[in-house]
């Protein structure tokens, strides 16, 4: 369970990425974070200045490491109030060597009062402290496990806190209409409507508008697990058209068995694939064709299974088969919604005289257009996936889809009760609104449980 009831506890972690890089980072929160890091670190431009880390936001010199080993370092520290955490914090950068990291991570563990941060706990502590909400804290790790820049930025939309600003809004609606209902219960008899506060027909209209403005915001919102779909593109067509050498020649290495004899791919073989602005898995299929045996007919029906589930199909023809006729798909395929057709082989050909006979003439061979390839690709998976998701539009874990979904259903509930008669019913429309204030709350983090909250911070790295 991610908790704070041990405040005083200070927690380290290595908060850099996993294997060798330019830099590693080892990062405490708490306390005895300054403390702990003078016992392996000493500077040489300010004499005794870890004694006094607090009045410095950056110090270089050099970590003890080993016996006499050291290594260069440089200490940016935080102070209580003004750090990601809110408590004292120090990080430690040091070169990206993961035995040195290791190293140091271990000597500071074998201190008292500190020990190994959990998953999410450094941001867990910023959310508890009050630095971000709920739905910040969500995109601190919608951010680290971007794999395209649609992710990304999506993740940026909810870490500005727009999620935050639009929920606080429609919560500060719901309160104030709350407010004029309780003072009608408070100070009405319910018979006198002569010390009614509110009208029926005013906050009819005024949950209206509430609801309308939910109903928008769940109509052009996308869901996290679309967007982190990763899309399928298939590379299939006739048999020896070049999909193998294709497949190669993208990955960048040798995937897929390549051979002049026709058939020689029997199984699905797929890799990811990255692009300009993102990843996706690249399946190499089998040939398509006249069925020659049962393990053929077998591989085929495999192969048009893919295709149908597909987000993009790069259908692969023999530039030189082509005989001056233009690229056409059986028809018996059931095509995906984007479909590239491409010439391979122009080293064979008059590139010329096929260029207006399919999307693309490429080489696997010669790596003829492949650039123009994989640009066309990023462009159809990424960029356009991009450019449709609107301005204003922000991305929802389930948890919070179902968190407004619960909240909009609250909503109309009171449109209904409002409807059947104000002040009468003013008691159960209370309640209501008070079931959409809750499940608002739950989205911020206002309202949540431990069990929430433990299963929303486990997905996070160590160290964030």
């Amino acid at each position: 369970m991610i908790t704070l009831a041990s405040p005083n506890d200070t927690i380290v972690a290595i908060s850099s990425a996993g294997g060798h890089g330019g830099r590693g980072i080892v990062r405490l929160s708490g306390p005895a974070a300054f403390d702990a890091i003078a016992t392996v670190f000493t500077t040489d431009n300010l004499q005794g200045a870890v004694d006094n880390a607090r009045s410095f936001e950056k110090l270089t010199g050099r970590c003890s490491l080993k016996g006499s080993i050291t290594s260069p370092a440089t200490v940016y520290t935080f102070r209580s109030g003004q750090s990601y955490t809110t408590e004292e914090m120090v990080e430690l950068h040091l070169p990206g060597s993961p035995t040195l990291l290791q190293m140091v991570l271990g000597k500071l563990l074998g201190l008292d009062d500190i020990r190994m941060a959990q998953p999410g706990e450094f941001t867990a502590r910023a959310f508890l402290n009050g630095r971000i909400d709920l739905t910040e804290a969500e995109a601190v790790a919608e951010v680290i496990h971007a794999r395209s820049d649609t992710q990304l930025r999506a993740a940026e939309r909810l870490l500005d806190g727009q999620l935050h600003q639009f929920c606080a809004s429609i919560s500060g609606q719901l309160s104030d209409i709350l407010a004029e209902i309780e003072a009608d219960i408070d100070f009405s008899d319910g018979d006198d409507v002569d010390l009614v506060i509110a009208t029926q027909e005013s906050i009819h209209q005024q949950l209206t508008s509430v609801l309308t403005r939910l109903d928008e915001l769940l109509k052009n919102s996308r869901n996290w697990d679309e967007i982190h779909h990763l899309p399928v593109v298939v590379l299939a067509g006739p048999a020896n058209a070049g999909k193998s050498s294709l497949a190669n020649r993208l990955l960048g290495m040798d995937r897929s068995i390549v051979s002049q004899i026709a058939g020689t791919t029997r199984d699905l073989l797929s890799a990811p694939l990255k692009l300009t602005d993102g990843e996706c898995l690249l399946i190499d299929t089998a040939g398509l064709g006249d069925v020659v045996d049962p393990l053929a007919g077998e591989t085929q029906s495999i192969t048009q299974k893919a295709i149908s589930g597909c987000d993009l199909l790069i259908w692969i023809v023999d530039a030189s088969k082509l005989n001056g006729q233009p690229i056409v798909l059986p028809e018996q395929l059931k095509r995906p919604a984007n479909v590239l057709t491409v010439a391979n082989k122009a080293d064979l050909v008059e590139v010329d005289a096929v260029l207006n006979l399919s999307n693309l003439i490429i080489s696997a061979v010669s790596g003829y257009h492949i650039d123009r390839l994989l640009d066309t690709i990023n462009w159809i998976l990424h960029r356009e996936a991009a450019a449709n998701m609107t301005a204003d539009a922000i991305a929802l874990t389930s948890r919070q889809q179902q968190a407004l979904t619960e909240g909009r259903s609250s909503i109309a509930s009171g449109i209904e009760t409002v409807s059947m008669g104000y002040p009468q019913q003013a008691e159960i429309l209370a309640l209501e609104i008070r079931d959409a204030l809750d499940s608002l709350g739950n989205i911020s983090g206002q309202v949540v449980n431990e069990e929430i909250l433990s299963k929303i911070f486990q997905n996070f790295c160590i160290g964030k």
